[in-house]
């Protein structure tokens, strides 16, 4: 592998790791798994520190998910950032790398100049995760900048409304206003963020600190079915599931006697009687 700006990292390898951290695998098995090791896979989900001369002289973040995930087409790629600062250093201009890539050449100027070093030069994976931290910025919620749609949602809530039925009565209450709607999931993480001014104790449940009928404050962590650990290790059989006859007294330890099935219907109903 070469070395310089044009330097390919394992894009699959570390796409694959991630979509397995996220399914619930260990580092290590992720790591197994993706083809890499393990000491790799601790420092793609950690970050790590670079050193030069046994100095330290930066630090390189943890893989964000995001950046390996598919985006649209419209935004250039890791790779395509990769081939521009290629293109760039071998000299050619901006007009030329945008007619490889087939980009507008506005395109390839707005990235040379937006992700540029201090020094001035280009570097394509610096630049990739700045990329990935604008795109998930924080936006204001709705329920935050329109202070009448937080009042009457903060309302139903203290009326121990949950969050569909508020979603339903919002459509139904302003028909023609779209900017008053709000999705159950919207309401759930205005409850569930730091310091939310929904999370307060309501009238009809002065016990409970959130406003949700389970009095959750935080989401619950769901396990993917697949890695669930089952209750029992293995699966209960019913009578006539079994290798051998219950009438058959040949083995020790299998013996069912008819006469006590017998003589404990006849004592309850008994006792019934």
């Amino acid at each position: 592998m070469k070395k310089g700006p044009g330097r390919r990292p394992l894009s699959a390898k570390r796409q694959r790791f991630l979509q397995l951290r996220e399914q619930g695998w260990s580092i290590r098995a992720a790591a197994r798994e993706a083809g890499v090791s393990r000491a790799t896979g601790n420092r793609w989900s950690s970050g790590y520190k670079t050193c030069r001369h046994g100095v330290v002289t930066g630090f390189v973040p943890a893989l964000d998910p995001r950046a390996m995930r598919q985006i649209s087409a419209r935004f250039l790629s890791q790779d395509e950032r990769v081939e521009i600062a290629d293109l760039r250093q071998a000299g050619l201009s901006i007009r030329r790398i945008a007619g490889q890539l087939g980009r507008a050449p506005s395109t390839v100027s707005r990235e040379l100049r937006r992700n540029a070093t201090r020094a001035g030069g280009y570097r394509p994976f610096e630049a990739h995760r700045r990329s990935t931290a604008r795109r998930t910025r924080a936006h204001p919620r709705r329920i935050e900048t329109s202070t009448e749609l937080g009042q009457l949602v903060g309302e139903l809530l203290a009326r121990r409304w949950s969050p569909q039925q508020i979603s339903r009565h919002l459509r139904q209450r302003f028909p023609g206003q779209p900017g008053m709607w709000l999705c159950h999931e919207s309401i759930y993480q205005a409850v569930y963020q730091p310091r939310s001014p929904l999370r307060r104790p309501s009238p009809l449940a002065p016990h409970h600190r959130s406003p949700l009928r389970t009095g959750r404050d935080h989401r619950r962590a769901h396990q993917h079915p697949g890695r669930r650990r089952p209750r029992f290790e293995q699966p209960m059989l019913t009578i006539r599931q079994r290798p051998f006859d219950p009438l058959d007294r040949s083995e020790a330890g299998h013996w069912e006697s008819q006469w006590c099935c017998q003589a404990a219907v006849t004592c309850w109903g008994g006792v019934a009687a």
